[in-house]
């Protein structure tokens, strides 16, 4: 058998054969398939099947199979794909950057906007650690094959579709950039690579990369909520006792440590309401460290002297790095949740470990990173960044100003006709 099959595109790994019927295949086999088979009865499929599904596939069943037309790659009870079905393995993580337009004014002041409406991005690091062999050429020859199917526009490679780890748990594809593989000891490997996703849309209200699934949904009365779980409130511009100003919708998160049954007074606009919006409010682990360079400015006279003058307002203004560790799942959840939907450009309030604790202060957060660490063992490291003016307490006014064409023509019958 040949290790190249033309038109499979090109990889580095040997010994790719094409799918037979009659073949028995394992959990982690690779093959090519055509339509075609090249063993007895050597039925072909339909144009349409060939057309759709030729490629290199991945058998992901738990038992081995004797291949046969219904369970091939094109088979209605098939077990082969072409999509990451590998679980990653324990200290994968997912890095956060807002990509955005950074304008400094003078005084301290600044604005950040982002360069467009996925701007927020979010790369996923896989770690595939102590896997054998055959697990190890089926992983790096799917990340090979991603650049052999020129799909895309001017003919850019595909991604690979998966699944990640939870909470990110919904299908995407994913680019694959680069990727490592290290040989241990014999039958021992590992493989990590980065993946990433840039069409993500800070449009969608709902979700970025946590899913809607995997929060608790609309808010409801009479449900119980508890610590950390996330919520969102849909308002409309009439107030009554189940509806809410429409400024009001978004987002919640809720801060009691006990389960309660909710209601309009202890929901997310309520008078004793157990939920936040835009309030950074969980835990500081110990060892926070706070790091300070005032802003000044600097005159040299004579014999290497300096003169340092203020430089006007706003000039200690805090940036601070710090990681939450030892999360529960549901927690990080709630952490990278919050900040995904602060979109890393919008502010939220957080009171600094003493003695910075002052009440208003605003900060935002443009990058973050998530590792899983084990089950329920989380550690978020953030980047607060301090903006000087609270923009949160400001009150909003719209004014729209409607004119009308003078040589317009009413309807007969509208009003003012």
């Amino acid at each position: 058998m040949p290790n190249y099959i033309y038109g499979s595109g090109v990889t580095n790994i040997a010994r790719i054969y094409p799918f037979e019927i009659g073949n028995t295949y394992s959990k982690y086999d690779i093959a090519f398939f055509s339509g075609y088979t090249d063993g007895s009865p050597g039925t072909a499929t339909t144009a349409n099947e060939l057309s759709t599904a030729t490629g290199h596939y991945y058998y992901s069943g738990e038992s081995p199979a004797v291949a046969t037309a219904a369970n091939s790659p094109a088979g209605g009870t098939t077990e082969w794909t072409q999509k990451l079905f590998m679980e990653p393995s324990y200290g994968s993580s997912v890095s956060y950057q807002n990509h955005s337009y950074d304008v400094a004014f003078g005084d301290g002041y600044y604005n950040v906007l982002s360069k467009s409406e996925n701007s927020l991005r979010a790369t996923f690091a896989f770690n595939f650690n102590k896997r054998g062999d055959k697990e190890t050429k089926a992983l790096v020859h799917l990340f090979e094959d991603a650049f052999n199917k020129g799909q895309k526009p001017s003919g850019g490679y595909t991604g690979v579709y998966c699944t990640p780890f939870a909470p990110y748990n919904n299908e995407h594809e994913f680019y694959i950039d680069n990727f490592d593989r290290t040989f241990e000891y014999p039958d021992v490997n590992a493989v990590s690579a980065e993946l990433n996703r840039e069409d993500q849309s800070t449009l969608n209200w709902q979700e970025f990369y946590i899913p809607f699934a995997q929060t608790r949904g609309f808010f409801e009365t009479g449900v119980s909520y508890s610590e950390h779980d996330i919520t969102y409130l849909s308002g409309t511009v009439n107030v009554s006792n189940d509806k809410y100003r429409a400024f009001q919708s978004g987002w919640y998160y809720y801060t009691g440590n006990a389960a309660t049954s909710s209601t309009h007074a202890n929901g997310p606009v309520g008078a004793t309401s157990l939920w936040t919006k835009n309030k950074f409010y969980f835990s500081l682990n110990q060892g926070v460290q706070i790091s300070e360079a005032p802003r000044y400015l600097q005159h040299s006279v004579q014999n290497s002297y300096y003169i340092r003058t203020e430089d006007g307002i706003n000039n200690d203004l805090l940036n601070l790095n710090f990681v939450l560790d030892g999360r529960t799942d549901k927690e990080a959840k709630a952490i990278v949740h919050f900040l995904e939907h602060h979109k890393g450009t919008s502010q939220f309030e957080f009171r600094p470990p003493a003695p910075y604790d002052i009440t208003g202060k605003v900060f935002m957060c443009p990058t973050w990173d998530h590792t899983l660490n084990f089950k329920d063992n989380n550690s978020v490291n953030m980047n607060f960044i301090e903006f000087p003016i609270n923009l949160l307490s400001q009150q909003l006014t719209f004014k729209t100003l409607i004119t009308c064409d003078p040589y317009f023509d009413p309807p007969a019958g509208a009003q003012g006709a």
